[in-house]
């Protein structure tokens, strides 16, 4: 019998020590909900999320957004319901003493499950989707040459200017250079140096922005149309591997599509006003006939409408009302 209690007393043991240690989670965290009017919107307001060593300031931000930022996910990759767009908070949190930076998604995994009752699970699902597909003659494109542009200087050769806006994985910059805007974001997901430039109209037809990429691979260029781009996510299905030059045009109006749709939460579609009657400026929902379907063409590939199975977060329970600070 003892030695039977013996034995019993040593698996209890091993596993206590074999559990999973413990999450990390912010030393304290403020929340509150945000508020947006006319007023706020003039004085710039206290957007985005910003990281230091020791502290998270969350400003006017969607749950949505929290939810992606926190599981480093896309919100074609979230299945939630509606009001997460749109129900915003302002949060300020310590990191505790001795961890890091890096750990901070994790934390606001922890803070959303504690706080907001997050409760979800993975799934795979049935979506519409767009697949980038090589078109029938096959691809046009050049395979990419190592980029070593230099962009510590701008056009007028002093040291080139830089806007910064933070991200839970990082900054993403856009750097002023005489090629045009290069644009570099954190994570795995866009391979490849981005570069954007206005071209004016010639009188016959709209402003666009031009983008070209050296070292984008198929997989970052679906990733990169499907951030509000199209009305649809965007699945690579060409099979091609490595990385290419690629060049694309956006018309005015789709730039702010673009822009609008990224900011959806704020009223009527965006500071700068304008939008549909759901407070959004929704892209075309058919990619033919726009300036970026004529540039994919070129590039010797075609989107193609289908429904595909895709693994998804999915949001089962989430509290509009934080528990109390």
């Amino acid at each position: 019998m003892k030695a039977r209690l013996a034995v019993l007393a040593a698996v209890a043991a091993m596993t206590m020590f074999a559990q999973a240690p413990a999450r990390p989670a912010f030393e304290v965290a403020t929340i509150r909900p945000a508020v947006i009017d006319p007023q706020t919107l003039r004085g710039g307001g206290h957007f985005g999320i910003r990281v230091d060593a020791h502290r998270v300031d969350i400003g006017t931000t969607p749950l949505l957004t929290l939810i992606c930022d926190a599981y480093g996910l896309r919100p074609d990759q979230v299945s939630a319901p509606d009001w997460l767009k749109n129900t915003l908070f302002d949060i300020q949190a310590t990191i505790p003493n001795g961890v890091s930076q890096d750990k901070v998604p994790e934390m606001l995994q922890v803070l959303l499950e504690d706080r907001f009752g997050l409760k979800t699970h993975h799934e795979s699902k049935d979506q519409p989707v767009y697949a980038l597909v090589v078109g029938k003659d096959g691809p046009k494109m050049t395979a990419s040459a190592p980029d070593t542009t230099d962009v510590s200087t701008g056009p007028d050769g002093k040291p080139a200017p830089t806007m910064s806006i933070p991200s839970l994985e990082g900054a993403v910059t856009l750097t002023r250079s005489p090629k045009g805007f290069l644009l570099e974001m954190p994570g795995k997901e866009i391979e490849g140096r981005l570069w954007a430039k206005p071209v004016p109209s010639n009188g016959s037809g709209p402003s666009r922005i031009r983008f070209e990429s050296s070292g984008l691979t198929m997989k970052s260029f679906a990733a990169l149309l499907s951030v509000g781009v199209l009305d649809k996510p965007v699945v690579d299905m060409t099979n091609l591997k490595g990385g290419y030059d690629v060049a694309v045009e956006l018309s005015e109006f789709e730039a702010l599509g673009v822009i609008k749709t990224s900011l959806s939460f704020l009223p009527i579609g965006g500071p700068g006003g304008g939008g549909d009657a759901k407070g959004g400026m929704a892209v075309a929902s058919d990619p033919s006939g726009s300036m970026l379907r004529s540039s994919i063409t070129k590039l010797g590939l075609a989107l193609d409408a289908r429904k595909l199975p895709r693994d998804l977060l999915v949001v089962d329970h989430m509290e509009k009302v934080p528990s109390g600070n």
